[in-house]
């Protein structure tokens, strides 16, 4: 009886900077030095050590021992869910000689692409002064896409070459790339609303399925045509979820696969208009959202009145305002300023906004309110009327140590939120925290208002991807002239999130009230459970 050995792997892949057709990926041909599958293409590849913290490190340390290349020179394209499977004959003795061990391969599939080409397409040249292949590679050659997938060269391939680039290739030509790319290149909206746009993109996916299936006049699917259908949804919804725009996938996880949870029960009853059930479903599910938003506001407004009673007044009988700081825009603390407001027709509130560079969001936030008032007052919106009660600042966020002094609460939303607490928003967050913290000896309450589902699975805030963005949106307001040593010395960083402890944070508000720590690492596992449940089972694969 053959042996078998248990052993968890990255298989990392490489792609250029910007793939053209025929698509490409770049592969390695080993040599006759390592244990398994000599002379075969494969990716850079690697055991996950002990000291690894994650897989990903385990993928970066590969790149280096195998390539000499780091994150000057690839960035972190996407990651795939990750799959098993036994291969009974994987080590195999010199010249047939010696004990044939078998392995079962758990495999951590990543997709890297060069920040600029290192190495020649057509001619298989590389860059020497970076690029440099250890003793495990014999050479190198790029490979087209399609023969990978269609399965023209396996027998070239070490084994289930065709799953770890299944698990991380998105045709740049289909829906989902689109989908992708709309998250991705979005910088206008927060988590909650780039949430709902990955299931409307999912909605779409579905309804080109249907049209498709229906135009071929295929029927109903049989129960193996809906497995394999249902399988391919859920690892294109992977996609949203995780490699769109990984620095918000903690909301995006969780609406994915709450959406996914949703539509299960459709998808196991079955019938002939099940790709139509499920997009129904779906649809409901984004109308759902909204409801969402409406309760956090309303828990909101619930925890000013406790804490601000509408006849507080000062010596002159003046309402005195409430004293709120916040940063950004953020649609949920749009929301629930609009409704504190709007519950008591007395209440009034002093908003100061730091405009949050480079993009200046805060600025943007303060149109946002300006306009709703113009609207209502000119009478093209309804509700109360709000441009006497509000009254608004706008600053540089340098300048939140002065503004801060006098401040009642300070308001941040959320990206994302540890379980243990912590609160991932946008850069500047941190300062803003610490410094009110301090200029108001301690009095100063910093209020997280946030949808449950930026909740994220259990993992240290360190383990969270860090978005840096272009550095053109730091430096296009600039009017220095740049020397000529500038770009050989000079790095810019255009960071869009960062940490703030949960030490830091006084109250936790979502739909469903305040939160307490226990509450938050309680939701953190059940979305751990339902991501789990929802695509644990795109992990098996066929045996070798």
């Amino acid at each position: 009886m053959v042996r078998l050995e248990k052993r968890t792997v990255v298989s990392v892949l490489l792609f250029s900077l910007t793939p053209t057709k025929p698509y490409r990926v770049l592969l390695f041909r080993r040599s006759e030095k390592v244990s398994t599958y000599r002379k075969k293409l494969a990716p850079i590849a690697g055991s996950v050590e002990l000291d690894d913290k994650t897989p990903l490190d385990a993928a970066w340390r590969e790149l280096k021992e195998e390539t000499c290349l780091g994150p000057q020179q690839i960035e972190l394209w996407r990651r795939g869910p990750g799959f098993q499977f036994t291969d009974e004959k994987a080590v195999v003795g010199k010249d047939g000689k010696g004990e044939t061990v078998g392995r079962t391969w758990h495999v951590w599939p990543f997709a890297f692409r060069f920040k600029k080409e290192l190495v020649d397409e057509h001619n298989n040249v590389v860059d020497p002064s970076v690029f440099k292949m250890n003793w495990e590679h014999l050479n190198l050659e790029w490979n087209f896409v399609e023969d990978i997938l269609d399965g023209k060269i396996l027998d070239q391939c070490v084994p289930r070459l065709e799953i770890t680039l299944g698990q991380v290739w998105v045709d740049p030509e289909s829906q989902l790339y689109k989908g992708m790319e709309e998250l991705r290149l979005d910088h206008t909206h927060g988590a909650r609303e780039l949430a709902t746009m990955a299931i409307k993109s999912l909605v779409r996916i579905i309804e080109r399925d249907d049209s498709q299936q229906r135009e071929k006049k295929m029927g109903t699917l049989s129960s193996e045509g809906l497995e394999r259908w249902w399988k391919d949804v859920r690892l294109q919804a992977f996609h949203l979820a995780f490699n769109a725009r990984p620095s918000m996938s903690a909301a995006i996880s969780s609406a994915i696969v709450n959406a996914l949870q949703a539509a299960q029960s459709i998808v196991d009853t079955g019938g002939p208009t099940v790709m139509e059930d499920v997009k129904s479903t779906l649809e409901a599910y984004v109308a759902r959202r909204t409801e969402i938003a409406r309760r956090v506001s309303e828990q909101f407004s619930t925890l000013l009145k406790g804490m601000f009673p509408s006849t507080n007044q000062d010596e002159s009988d003046r309402t005195v305002p409430i004293k709120i700081m916040t940063l950004s825009f953020s649609s949920t603390i749009k929301a629930a300023i609009l409704h504190a407001l709007d519950e008591d027709e007395t209440r009034t509130i002093e908003l100061c906004i730091l405009e949050s560079r480079p993009l200046f969001e805060g600025a943007s936030f303060a149109q946002a309110l300006t306009k709703e008032a113009q609207d209502r007052l000119q009478g093209q919106k309804a509700g109360p009327q709000i441009h006497s009660r509000l009254r608004i600042y706008v600053s540089t966020d340098a300048s939140v140590g002065v503004l801060s002094r006098d401040a009642d609460l300070l308001i941040i939303g959320a990206d994302r939120i540890s379980e243990s607490g912590d609160v991932s928003n946008k850069t500047g967050s941190l300062p803003a925290v610490l410094t009110s913290k301090e200029v108001t000896h301690g009095s100063i309450k910093v209020i997280c208002i946030s949808e449950s589902d930026k909740i994220a699975p259990p993992g240290a805030a360190e383990e969270h991807s860090e978005e840096d963005n272009d550095k053109a949106e730091v430096t296009r307001t600039w009017t220095t002239n740049l020397s000529s040593c500038w770009d050989e010395m000079v790095t810019i960083r255009n960071v869009y999130f960062e940490w703030v402890p949960a030490k830091y944070i006084d109250l936790y508000v979502c739909e469903d009230g305040v939160l307490g720590q226990d509450d938050i690492k309680t939701k953190s596992r059940l979305v751990a459970d339902l991501t789990t449940k929802a695509f644990s089972d795109l992990s098996k694969a066929r045996d070798f």
